[in-house]
């Protein structure tokens, strides 16, 4: 009896690129700024990337990591850090709809 693969690398391809969004933008000052592409990283920086937007204790820090020198200077000039906030956020909220997110707290142990 000869065992075939439930799932192929083919098939998976098709099936993640289906899956595939866009990566999250911003229009500032007729620049389009283009936050990575967790789906694009390794696991390792995807988890990294996901991580700084879950906790950014240094919003320059995070913004100069994750963004080309010229969108990241962009955006620290540009927004106050009550936007800077909400705009992460929002990607955080973007890439979460598709890679999932923690839920809401632990499950229940009764029934």
């Amino acid at each position: 009896m000869t065992t075939k693969p439930t799932l192929t690398l083919s098939a998976l391809e098709k099936i993640d690129g289906a899956a595939d969004p866009e990566p999250f933008t911003l229009g500032l000052k007729s620049k389009i700024v283009t936050f990575p592409d967790p789906f694009a990283l390794s696991i390792e920086e995807s988890e990294s990337l996901m991580a700084d937007l879950e906790g950014t204790t240094s919003i320059k820090a995070t913004l100069n990591r994750r963004l080309s020198e010229e969108d990241a200077e962009l955006i620290i000039k540009s927004l106050s850090v009550r936007k800077v906030r909400v705009l992460l956020a929002q990607v955080r909220k973007h890439y979460a709809s598709f890679l999932g997110d923690e839920g809401e707290g632990s499950a229940s142990a009764t029934a």
